[in-house]
This record gives C-alpha cells, sequence and structure tokens, in this order.
C-alpha cells in the first residue's frame, strides 16, 4: 500500500485514532495534488476516526460535497456506520460518490456504484482512484430503472456534480429554477446515451447480491423500484435507504407497496434532520401538501428500531452522529 501511495504522490495514511477517544475526530485538509504521468489531479484529504479518504476537487461543486459530507445526511452516515465489514452495497444514483468512497473506506465493505451522468461518473472514478479502491469499488455508468434498454439520460444542466437527471422520460412539468443566476428550461435539457437496466437483470447478469442498496435518483425512485421486485423479495437484502419525494404521488406509494411486503422503517429515523429533529405530526404534514422529502430507511430486522430510536435520543442538529458505542446493532 505505502509502495503504491508513493508512486502516486501521495503520503500512508496516519495510524488509526484509538477506540477511548471520546469526541469523533474529523479534519479536511487544504487541498493537495497528485500528478502521475497520464494524471494531474487537485483533491481533499477528510480524516475521520483515523481514516483517510480522499476526493476529487475538480470543480466547485465538488469542493462543496466534500464540505458537507458530514452535515448533509447525517442519518445516512449513521446508517452506512452499521454495515458489517465485507458486505456490499449498491449505491444507485452515486454522483461523484461521496457515500461509495465512505462505506467503502470506514466500513471496508464491497460497492457496486451506479452513475450514468458522464461528468459524474468521470468524477467518480478518480475518487475510486485516489483511496485506492479498485477491485472493491466498481462503478458503472447505468441508469437503474424499470426497462432493460438503450435510450437518453435528459440532463438538468451540463456541470459536474448536478443531480436531477431523467432517464428515458422528461419528468418536469415546468422550467426549474436551481438559484436566483440558475434556471433551466424543461423543453431545452441537453440529452446524453445513456444505457437503462433493471435492478433484477444486474443480480441475474451474475452480479454479486446487495445486503444494503441506497436510491437517490432525484424523483425516479419509484421506476427503479418497479425494477427489482424479485431483489425486494429475497431475504438476503437486509436494508435499503430511499429518497422519497413528496410532491410525487408514486414515489409516495412506494412507502405502503414496501410495508405491505414487510419491510419497516423507523420515524425516530425520519425524524433526524440535518438542521431540526422534526416532530412526527410535521413529516406527516409535510407529505400531505406534497411539501420536501426525507430518506426513508427500510430493514427487516427489529434491531433498527432501537438503533434509531438511541440515535434520535443524542442528535443534536448540526453536530455530527457519534455511533461506535452503539455497534454492533443493539438488541431489540
Amino acid at each position: 500500500m505505502i509502495k503504491w501511495l508513493s508512486k502516486l504522490g501521495l503520503r500512508p495514511l496516519r495510524p488509526p485514532v484509538a477506540a477511548e477517544l471520546p469526541a469523533v475526530q474529523t479534519q479536511a485538509s487544504a487541498e493537495m495534488r497528485v500528478q502521475t504521468k497520464w494524471f494531474d489531479q487537485a483533491y481533499a484529504e477528510v480524516e475521520h476516526l483515523g481514516e483517510i479518504m480522499r476526493f476529487a476537487t475538480t470543480g466547485k461543486s465538488s469542493v462543496k460535497r466534500v464540505r458537507s459530507l458530514f452535515d448533509k445526511e447525517p442519518i445516512t452516515l449513521a446508517w452506512i456506520d452499521s454495515f458489517a465489514s465485507g458486505e456490499v452495497l449498491y449505491d444507485v444514483g452515486a454522483n461523484v460518490g461521496m457515500y461509495t468512497i465512505y462505506a467503502a473506506i470506514m466500513r471496508q465493505i464491497k460497492v457496486h456504484a451506479f452513475e450514468p451522468e458522464a461528468l459524474n461518473y468521470a468524477e467518480l472514478n478518480k475518487n475510486i482512484y485516489l483511496n485506492g479502491l479498485h477491485g472493491q469499488v466498481l462503478a458503472y455508468c447505468l441508469a437503474l430503472s424499470d426497462v432493460d434498454k438503450v435510450d437518453r439520460l435528459l440532463l438538468s444542466d451540463f456541470g459536474l456534480g448536478i443531480s436531477y437527471h431523467d432517464f428515458e422520460e422528461n419528468s418536469w412539468t415546468e422550467d426549474k429554477t436551481f438559484a436566483p443566476d440558475w434556471t433551466v428550461a424543461r423543453d431545452d435539457r441537453k440529452p446524453q446515451g445513456c444505457i437503462g437496466r433493471r435492478f433484477d437483470s444486474l443480480t441475474q447478469d451474475g452480479l454479486p447480491f446487495p445486503d444494503h442498496i441506497k436510491i437517490d435518483v432525484d424523483g425516479l425512485e419509484y421506476r427503479v423500484i418497479a425494477g427489482m421486485a424479485s431483489t425486494l423479495r429475497d431475504p438476503r437484502l437486509k436494508s435499503l435507504l430511499i429518497e422519497i419525494n413528496f410532491d410525487n404521488p408514486k414515489n409516495l406509494a412506494v412507502i405502503d407497496a414496501l410495508t405491505e411486503m414487510g419491510w419497516r422503517f423507523s420515524w425516530d429515523q425520519l425524524r433526524i434532520n440535518r438542521k431540526v429533529k422534526f416532530t412526527v405530526e410535521q413529516i406527516k404534514d409535510y407529505q400531505a401538501r406534497g411539501v420536501g422529502g426525507l430518506n426513508y430507511i427500510f430493514y427487516r430486522d427489529a434491531r433498527y428500531d432501537a438503533y434509531f430510536k438511541a440515535l434520535f435520543e443524542r442528535y443534536v442538529p448540526g453536530i455530527a452522529l457519534d455511533t461506535r458505542d452503539l455497534l454492533p446493532l443493539p438488541d431489540a
């Protein structure tokens, strides 16, 4: 490993932080650079609990994602922390791979990451390279959906780290204004060629069956779910995280569909937000009014009930969750 790092111009990993440290240790470095014969890339290092994660900083969107890694989705990181070493995660809609890299480095698991947009896919592979994760992490330039076909990916805009792209369809009902100086016309979305696959087709083709699945495809989650009926019935699947947008009835219907199949979720988990601790009544009101959305974590193992309850009780908005004393999963 040290020989490989030296070849890239990177320094070896620091020794791990002692497990008994009372506080989570997280620190981001100033921008660094790797230069080889064929590759010249700026990157940042994030040290967390004695482990080093490296992320390419090709553009301002990449830099922003590094800065927000521990603030944006605290419950997503806590969910990943519950994984056992050697398990398999499918990261659907991986973007540039922030959670892919976190899962691979912090939990020592195998990750199959799916990102159809060209610029994001390139950055995702840079991050795999910078962390020496070839063989442990594989990225696929595919859109997971409910069809197996070649079609188009309609971009929200052409840029690195951007989301809200659509495979095969234009789901926008009107022009979108993402910022005061950033509006994209519904009828002027740039296309990229794209291959779509059903989730069930991937495992039938021989990819290893996942223990955990993360699905974040900005509104088309219901189509991914429609393409994985066999996977969802398989008892080997332990948990899945799905972003549910409340303004889309088809995505809201996914909640009932999964609970009817025997999957469960935790209101305590849903109440943990990056800025606030929601009440159940607030969440139900947002659902009824079609406002916002949340990451739902579905599972069969009742031990997650106790885990999410403990996380909610200790959570302070704006402060990263420390899960070390809660793992492995507590008894129900």
